[in-house]
């Protein structure tokens, strides 16, 4: 139990207790008075022996009954309560998690975790800053909130009614939620919570989390000194069905089918029947009964979801199409429900070689499907590279100046300020490939050797694709607002082209440099992340329209490109222009269902090795004061039946 005026009510009793008592040994003044009789004379003798002075108090039922009246009004005003056991004063941090499983509504009456955790973290604030009626005994609170990132939403301050309107502008996302950042920010507040009044640090703040336990870097976490109470938040039978994801491509041989496919979860132990809907563009196209086979629990004792991989027939789209794909029923998460993918119209890239009547380049970007290919010599780009050309092949060609373009250069020295060519080199074997590249997806080649590659050195801005003996053979970077691949050898003088991986090299290079399909423009992206997409050159801003329908305007970069985010909303996102060319981009952000489904609760967090006993959220303190006013009432009424009585 504590006081949250304790003092206050000290004082009122110091000033009260003597007046009452003084009530009671003071002599009443009485005039003189001739009377023509002494026959009750002795009656008055006893009336003024009771009322004189400083006389020691004889027992009085109505004092004590008064004197009990005055402590208890005094206790309302000390104001009691009962509250948990950690209690007030000195610095604490609340960290509030943002993540998308936070808008599961397993709680009391339909209630989303978020509102329960909001709810929990205004009972701590009470506890923390009880906003006594003659002062507040609470000590420095600041609130982090917990998303992909972490922000401060209230720094430390001892006002109550602060902090209380920061928790009311803090609003869940579509992300998932990292603890580092958020304890990284707390550790360096602590330290110096105010730099403009520099102090010596002192004890660690406490650390008070109100999640569901879906924090996705708690390995990666130490506590340290620094204590932490784990306000849990979630029922710890919740169980889930998603829409992991959904993937679309265009068949290659039509590039107007387009293929979709889609992967459920199910996080339950027991198998799910469910029906899925596909739809595009807002339409439904196709309706199935499915079974989710149920979760499992795998060797080291985490749970599996079960997985169904759903397979839809092919329709025909030939522009760009928003492609959804939906569960039809109800569940404690509907955000994971549904997914959605979006499909790029088929358009042509066009390709420019520049060749001195070379063989091998142009026979194989002819057959790469999606590419609009001409050919030229070194007079085509004397004066520029010609409008509209997505990507510049430059084939055994010299140039004096780095193209403003997306450039595939071949055996040649380009001009760029992260190469330094120092001669030839002997003829060596590929050695290594980097398959993490989007570049070397398809697969990078092995036992085979070029003649006489050029000798290279890079820098840190430059990474290496395929490296020999001595030193990079293929390099990919971005330079001037525009990717390069470059190669040092010849492939002819090679055994690569006899390599299948040549081909998808080829394809693969090309989705990069021009930023189409996968590690270019992504049509699809997880929130949280950040998009960027290609635009007219002569576009200057934007207008984009978040699925929830707010709208902004947004600049564009040098070269045509526009990147916004962190991106914190799932769902369908437009992108719009005017200008010489008027057109839009559609962008599909993902909730990320594979860290966000499972929903059950766990009983402790285990963080860097230790394990956090999770707490009963909710729980805000009791006051005592209205029982200790009903009890003065209570005896001021005994009191005044014992005076009626008295003068009855």
């Amino acid at each position: 139990m504590s006081w949250l005026s304790p003092w206050t009510a000290f004082w009122l009793l110091v000033i009260l207790v003597p007046l009452l008592l003084l009530l009671y040994i003071l002599r009443l003044r009485r005039a003189r008075q001739v009377v023509p009789s002494t026959l009750f004379w002795n009656e008055a003798a006893e009336d003024i022996q009771a009322n004189t002075p400083f006389q020691r108090l004889r027992r009085n039922l109505l004092l004590l009954l008064q004197l009990i009246a005055l402590l208890m009004l005094a206790c309302a005003v000390a104001q009691p309560r009962f509250e948990s056991a950690a209690g007030r004063g000195g610095r604490t941090v609340l960290l509030i998690d943002r993540s998308a499983s936070m808008q599961a509504n397993d709680g009391d009456g339909g209630r989303t975790r978020f509102e329960a955790a909001i709810d929990a973290a205004r009972g701590a604030i009470d506890r923390l800053h009880p906003g006594g009626w003659f002062g507040d005994a609470g000590g420095q609170t600041m609130i982090v909130s917990l998303g992909e990132t972490a922000d401060v939403a209230q720094p430390f301050t001892g006002s109550r009614r602060a902090l209380l309107l920061a928790l009311d502008r803090l609003e869940v996302t579509d992300t998932a939620a990292r603890l580092k950042p958020g304890l990284a920010l707390a550790r360096v507040w602590s330290s110096e919570p105010d730099p403009d009044n520099p102090r010596k640090a002192g004890a660690p703040a406490r650390l008070e989390l109100f999640s569901d336990g879906g924090l996705v870097d708690l390995d990666e976490v130490s506590l340290r000194e620094a204590p932490l109470m784990f306000h849990g938040v979630g029922q710890a039978d919740s169980t889930n069905r998603s829409v992991q994801s959904v993937m679309s491509e265009r068949v290659p041989d039509d590039p107007d089918q387009v293929q979709i496919f889609a992967s459920l979860w199910n996080w339950s132990a027991e198998p799910s029947e469910e029906r899925v809907q596909m739809s595009i563009d807002g339409i439904a196209v196709h309706v199935e009964d499915v079974t989710i086979p149920g979760a499992v629990l795998d060797e080291s004792g985490v749970i599996d979801a079960g997985r169904r991989d759903v397979v839809f027939t092919p329709v025909t789209r030939p522009g760009e199409s928003l492609i959804e794909v939906r569960l039809v029923g109800d569940d404690v998460f509907p955000a994971d429900d549904v997914a959605w993918d979006v499909v790029p119209a088929p358009d042509a890239v066009k390709v420019l070689l520049i060749t001195a009547d070379r063989v091998l380049m142009r026979r194989a970007l002819s057959v790469l499907p999606g590419l609009d290919v001409s050919i030229g010599g070194v007079e085509a780009i004397a004066g520029g590279v010609p409008e509209g050309v997505d990507l510049l092949v430059l084939d055994q060609i010299t140039s004096e100046t780095l193209p403003g373009v997306a450039t595939l250069s071949i055996d040649m020295e380009l001009p760029s300020t992260h190469l330094r060519w120092s001669g030839r080199r002997a003829a060596e074997s590929i050695l290594v490939g980097d398959p993490r590249h989007p570049v070397l997806r398809g697969g990078s080649p092995r036992d085979l050797w070029a003649q006489s590659p050029q000798g290279v050195q890079i820098d840190s801005v430059v990474r290496a694709l395929l490296s020999g003996e001595g030193g990079p053979l293929a390099m990919a970077w971005e330079e001037s607002g525009h990717r390069r691949v470059h190669l040092c050898f010849d492939p002819a003088s090679s055994t690569w082209p006899w390599d299948p991986t040549f081909m998808t090299f080829l394809m693969d290079a090309t989705d990069w440099l021009t930023r189409r399909g996968l590690g270019g423009d992504a049509a699809s992206t997880d929130a949280g992340g950040t998009v960027s997409l290609s635009v007219p050159r002569d576009v200057s801003e934007v207008t984009i329209l978040s699925p929830s329908g707010e709208r902004r305007t947004w600049p564009t970069r040098v070269g045509g490109r526009v990147s916004w985010g962190p991106v914190i909303e799932s769902g369908p996102w437009l992108v719009q222009w005017q200008g010489g060319t008027p057109g839009h981009r559609l962008v599909s952000v993902r909730l990320p269902a594979e860290t966000e489904g499972h929903l059950a609760l766990p009983e402790a967090l285990t963080i860097g090795g230790e394990q956090i006993q999770t707490n009963a959220s909710g729980t805000r303190p009791m006051p005592l004061w209205p029982w200790a006013i009903a009890a003065a009432l209570l005896v001021l009424l005994v009191e005044w039946a014992v005076y009626c009585r008295r003068i009855g």
